[in-house]
């Protein structure tokens, strides 16, 4: 009887082992910072969820924007420093990373996350700033 239980907890010990392995990803990396990241933001009017995100510096960034609006969105991270109050204040040139969805449509597009600080994320379509479609993007 005891040759039994040892064989069973040594089979269990076995299976516990081979699914631990099969839920590892097999050694991806989504999230450090040589790994890429992956960002879906959801843009309606006037707001992003999540509004704040995350990453690290020199990380890849691969960002989904999923409009579930009836306008256009941008998801514009701004260069560190910029900080707009209207959107009459924007210029390209300040815009560091920019992805565009159609109304009810998702735009992606990737960019390097750079050195850490806090940068603004904005909405550049007139008005949508305006009407409080901001955010931030910490870099660490």
């Amino acid at each position: 009887m005891k040759k039994n239980y040892v064989w069973v907890l040594s089979a269990l010990a076995l299976l516990v082992v081979m699914i631990l392995t099969a839920c590892s990803g097999g050694g991806s990396n989504t999230g450090g910072s040589s790994g890429a990241a992956s960002l879906t933001v959801t843009a309606t009017e006037f707001k992003f969820d999540p509004a704040d995100v995350t990453v690290n510096a020199g990380q890849t960034v691969n960002v989904t924007l999923d409009n579930k609006g009836t306008v256009d969105h941008t998801w514009v991270v701004l260069k560190q420093g910029v900080n707009d109050t209207t959107s009459s204040q924007f210029s390209a040139d300040q815009a560091l990373f920019t992805v565009k969805a159609a109304a009810g449509q998702t735009g992606t597009g990737s960019f390097t996350a750079p050195a850490a600080g806090q940068y603004e994320i904005i909405c550049d379509v007139p008005g949508h700033l305006d009407a409080g479609m901001k955010g931030t993007l910490t870099v660490k």
